[in-house]
């Protein structure tokens, strides 16, 4: 037995003796924790009813989101960065980024769609802003941040990097925005146990959600080079933020996307809208490097100092 043999059987050994946590792959444990976040969540909703008060499901987010970095950092500590994209690495570029993304989806997705229906299909269609629970923004945003670092962590860092190991890079971007959102039709789904189940807001959250789920995942492999999702945090904050809480049209009774799912007019402009935008992020994001806007970005900075002196 030569000493690569002895050496390799040794790693072995040890990696047998680690603990489970530790030793197992990516895809399964990522299995694992979007099962716990799943059934965490209908739990939240249809036993304890926390969807309709002010908790708005927080258990389901916070309490899975610290169990996914409990697991990595006291088993998986040195993939905190390279997996869950935790990382200081061109952090303010990163965040500003991922705020314009963030803003510009909410504008298109939800805004703007709203604006061209009442303006141009139906001006009889109200055009107010309206603040859902306005007293209560503050905590809004940390939910909506603590679920962003979740299911960034859980869809593209875990998910996605998992995928990696078994199918080409493209085809796990395609695969965990497919699974992202399928993720996000459970709850209307199971209100057909419940009552309220609509077909509409079913397709609606199944497809949108998988492509914001495309566009994050591009943005995370191509654009950012696997190496942040504070990006695509930022992003996913922001929009959900916005989405739920600032509404445009009738005076608002609930949150999240409801006015859009009970009109086709408005669901087919809102669809032809956000899919011409989603097609040229994901092409900007799958072309571009963020180091190259930040090269170009302190470009300009330079030389508009130079100028000035």
């Amino acid at each position: 037995m030569t000493a690569l043999d002895v050496q390799a059987e040794k790693k072995e050994t040890l990696d047998q003796s680690a603990p489970l946590l530790t030793r197992m792959r990516l895809l399964p444990l990522a299995a694992l924790l979007i099962a716990v976040a799943v059934v965490w969540r209908q739990v939240d909703i249809f036993i304890l009813g926390l969807g309709d008060t002010w908790m708005n499901i927080l258990p389901n987010k916070l309490f899975t989101l610290l169990i996914m970095l409990g697991i990595f950092w006291y088993f998986r500590r040195n993939e905190i960065g390279p997996v869950l994209g935790i990382t200081r690495e061109n952090l303010r570029a990163q965040v500003l980024l991922g705020i314009v993304v963030g803003l510009l989806m909410y504008l298109v997705m939800d805004a703007l769609p709203v604006i061209v229906y009442g303006l141009l299909l139906d001006t009889s269609y109200p055009l107010e802003l309206h603040i859902v629970a306005a007293n209560m923004l503050w905590y809004q945003f940390l939910f909506f941040l603590c679920n962003g670092f979740l299911e960034e962590g859980l869809f593209r860092g875990m998910l996605q990097n998992g995928l990696r190991e078994y199918v080409t890079p493209n085809r796990a971007i395609l695969l965990s925005a497919m699974i992202f959102g399928v993720y996000h039709v459970c709850w209307p789904i199971l209100k057909i146990f419940t009552g309220g189940f609509s077909i509409g807001e079913t397709a609606g959250m199944l497809i949108f959600s998988g492509i914001a789920g495309g566009i994050f995942g591009v943005y995370y492999e191509k654009f950012s080079s696997r190496r942040s999702l504070m990006g695509p945090i930022a992003a996913h904050t922001l929009i959900n933020f916005f989405n739920e809480n600032f509404k445009i049209g009738p005076e608002a009774v609930t949150q999240g996307p409801d006015f859009t799912f009970g009109s086709p007019a408005l669901l087919g402009t809102m669809a032809v809208i956000f899919l011409v935008f989603a097609a040229v992020l994901i092409v900007a994001f799958w072309k571009l490097r963020i180091e190259r806007i930040q090269e170009r970005w302190n470009g300009l900075f330079v030389r508009g100092g130079s100028d000035s002196e």
